[in-house]
């Protein structure tokens, strides 16, 4: 019944009259009648959220001839696109969040806090959230929100990883064209929608990468953009005069190809180096014809070299243990996404979704006729130096810790784990026993 869905709504109180004379009101009842609207205004937002729940899960918008939840607030209720899936997932979130819903509905919380703390709250964090989150504005539940992910609680250590930023342009009809042109052509290099996040890191490499494709010069693609600290680790990227916290995956990713100029809190610059020679660099992007070498990513844009067996895990610079890979793929790999081993003439890999092998085909991809760029060539010449043994050592230390990131490790913690199981079983574990080993040596989860 219509009744049954009716929303008991307070009659808008009457505000104090203005002062005797004609004077203004006094300040005293302009806050108070400001403070009340905010308090009703959250009520409705808690009883939106509740009817909200019901209506997607009767799907009320079919039988008014509406193709989507989202068109039906947009149509009925007047949200924009974003408006609209924001409100819809903190009502989804609500459901399970009792507290919070409590906080919204007493206007103990605005919605836009609310909406700021269902993005990491849980049933068993929410009380922990709802306190943090008392006394402070928006901005500051954004800055503590921007740092954790779901199931952390407000005192867990920040996760630079974890931060998202919302940039938002406003285009004319030309440009916008222009976006929509890049993004199918970006989209079609790399056989998928792209996620903006990769989309727009695409489009800057391009600005950025300032060495024409068909010609590589052999420079580290990074070199003082990314900084690191020692002692911890800790990487920083220094972005138009912003020094902006980055995760230990864009740091490991940094590493595969840096220049390094040495400390800068010294009177003198130190002499800079490389890791990866220019000659060997300039042989690998011609061998890998200039072009990522994962299968179904065809992109020739933002091509950075990546060590097949990571140094951490004792791979070296040699050519056939390097490999040409775009940005997004290689960020891809270092976050646990993308599991990408072998050799370089055998690159095998691994989506996190799929569970089997992909083969990639070797790396005569667009070579000339006269063969140069085949990586058998590589065989005859002193690029292969690492002993077998080691070489494959290597490679099964690198898929036990890329085992541990798929289970939900941090690199660093999957890492120093797989380098503890190693050292007591020996060089010659098999992958199985040393995942068994590394997990036995991860720190027990916290409660």
């Amino acid at each position: 019944m219509l009744s049954d869905a009716a929303v008991e709504i307070e009659a808008a109180p009457t505000w104090a009259p203005e002062g005797q004379g004609g004077g203004q009101a006094d300040w005293q009842s302009v806050d108070r009648a400001l403070r009340t609207i905010a308090r009703r205004r959250a009520t409705l937002d808690a009883d939106e959220a509740h009817w909200l729940r019901k209506a997607e899960a009767l799907q009320i918008w079919r039988p008014l001839g509406m193709v989507s939840a989202l068109d039906y607030l947009e149509r009925v209720l007047g949200y924009g696109p974003r408006a609209a899936q924001e409100r819809l997932r903190v009502a989804r979130a609500l459901g399970t969040l009792p507290e919070l819903t409590t906080a919204l509905a007493h206007g103990e919380l605005p919605f836009s806090a609310v909406r700021e703390l269902t993005r990491v709250a849980t049933p068993a964090t929410e009380a922990a959230w709802c306190k943090a989150a008392t006394g402070k504005n928006l901005r500051q539940i954004e800055e503590l929100v921007a740092d954790h992910r779901p199931g952390d609680r407000p005192d867990d250590p920040p996760d630079p990883e974890a931060r998202v930023r919302v940039v938002r342009f406003e285009l004319s009809a030309e440009t916008f064209a222009l976006l929509r042109q890049a993004r199918a052509v970006v989209d079609d290099e790399h056989g998928s929608h792209l996620p903006d996040d990769q989309f727009v890191a695409t489009l800057c490499n391009a600005v950025l990468d300032d060495k024409p494709a068909t010609e590589p010069t052999g420079r580290a693609k990074f070199q003082i953009a990314v900084t690191v600290c020692e002692r911890c680790r800790q990487g920083w990227h220094d972005g138009a005069g912003a020094k902006i916290a980055v995760d230990p995956a864009a740091v490991e990713r940094a590493m595969c190809d840096a220049q390094h100029i040495g400390s800068i809190d010294g009177a003198t610059p130190e002499r800079a180096h490389q890791d990866i020679p220019p000659s060997v660099a300039r042989f690998v992007c011609r061998r890998d014809g200039g072009r990522c070498r994962v299968p179904g990513c065809r992109s020739a844009r933002g091509l950075e070299i990546h060590h097949l067996v990571h140094r951490t895990d004792g791979g070296s610079h040699d050519a056939l243990n390097l490999a040409l890979v775009c940005s997004g793929c290689h960020l891809a790999h270092h976050r646990g996404a993308l599991t990408i081993t072998g050799t370089a003439d055998h690159i095998e890999v691994r989506r996190a979704a799929e569970p089997t092998l992909v083969k990639a085909i070797d790396a005569h991809v667009d070579a000339p006729a006269n063969g140069n760029a085949h990586v058998d060539a590589v065989a005859n010449s002193n690029a292969r130096v690492g002993a077998p043994a080691k070489l494959d050592s290597a490679i099964v230390r690198t898929q036990a810790k890329e085992a541990l990131v798929g289970l939900g490790w941090k690199p660093a913690i999957a890492q120093a784990a797989v380098s503890a199981a190693s050292a007591a079983l020996g060089t010659e574990a098999t992958l199985e026993r040393l995942i068994f080993e590394a997990l036995r040596q991860c720190p027990r989860p916290s409660s």
